[in-house]
């Protein structure tokens, strides 16, 4: 059975635009788009444009004004937000997953024309489906060409002009956009660049912790020239040692914690017996 103009354009095959149908399809369209972008009760607006595109969920938020060929062929879904001056030229399927949000002027061409000029001349149009996944963000003034599919998450930055399909998790942008980030290499770094930041403030304050124990260790150094008592004091340092190991309360550090002090209190000798030496 041979396919009418509409079900030629919806397939992305080769079919002529000046079709009866598709005129009457396009004119009915015009009223919808009127009833929409005039409507200022947001209620309202919103059961128009449920009433017009092809498929939506509870959740519907357009801005006016909008602009689309047919309507029925824009498959949105849940909490899709979409700016003032959309354009959706829906000549071919726009699907749209969830929790999408459109900035101005983003504009979703599935229309194209043959690049053979005699062919264009002749009326004849075609074009490719659309499809957007979950959680995509884009720009205003964005352009996406037929064809095109965007995985999930994906943000594409204002002006990007979008020729070809990206993966899931990415940020593109520029014209041919391409992609400027990953996502989760990007949430990496932030949790690493965190993580880092804990340390280096710690850091700080064992530094100055540690300069504060060594003043007090120049005290001993001094009273031990005095006094002529050897560096070492085993006792001394089995009592600290078992001092910090009580002090600890994750047992998973324990052990590298005492480690530590037991280097700390090594440096602790070197330099007091560096000071006594020199005193003699």
């Amino acid at each position: 059975m041979e396919l009418t103009e509409k079900e030629k354009m919806i397939a992305g095959k080769l079919y002529f635009a000046g079709d009866p149908e598709l005129i009457a399809d396009r004119k009915e369209a015009r009223r919808k788009l009127q009833a929409i972008n005039q409507e200022h009760d947001k209620n309202k607006r919103e059961e128009y444009v449920k009433a017009a595109f092809g498929g939506t969920k509870k959740h519907v938020y357009v801005e006016p004004s909008i602009s689309f060929d047919y309507g029925y062929n824009i498959f949105v879904g849940e909490h899709f937000y979409c700016n003032f001056h959309n354009i959706f030229l829906d000549t071919c399927p726009i699907t749209i997953g969830d929790n999408c949000m459109f900035g101005p002027n983003v504009q979703l061409y599935t229309a194209s024309h043959p690049i053979e000029p005699a062919k264009r001349n002749s009326g004849l149009e075609l074009g490719k489906p659309i499809k957007i996944g979950d959680n995509i963000w884009i720009g205003g003034s964005a352009v996406i060409v037929p064809g095109v599919t965007l995985g999930d998450n994906v943000v594409v930055a204002a002006g990007a002009v979008v020729t070809k399909s990206f993966p899931n998790n990415v940020v593109v942008g520029g014209n041919p956009a391409q992609i400027i980030q990953t996502i989760e290499e990007e949430n990496e770094k932030d949790a690493l660049a965190q993580a880092r930041g804990k340390i280096d403030q710690i850091d700080r304050e064992i530094v100055r912790l540690l300069e504060k124990r060594m003043s007090a260790v120049s005290e001993v150094t001094a009273y031990k020239a005095q006094t002529k008592k050897a560096v070492l004091d085993t006792s001394r340092e089995e009592a600290v040692l078992a001092n910090v190991a009580h002090l600890v309360k994750d047992e998973e550090y324990r052990e590298t914690i005492v480690e530590t002090f037991k280097d700390i209190m090594k440096q602790s000798r070197n330099y007091q017996g560096g000071r006594l030496r020199s005193n003699d």
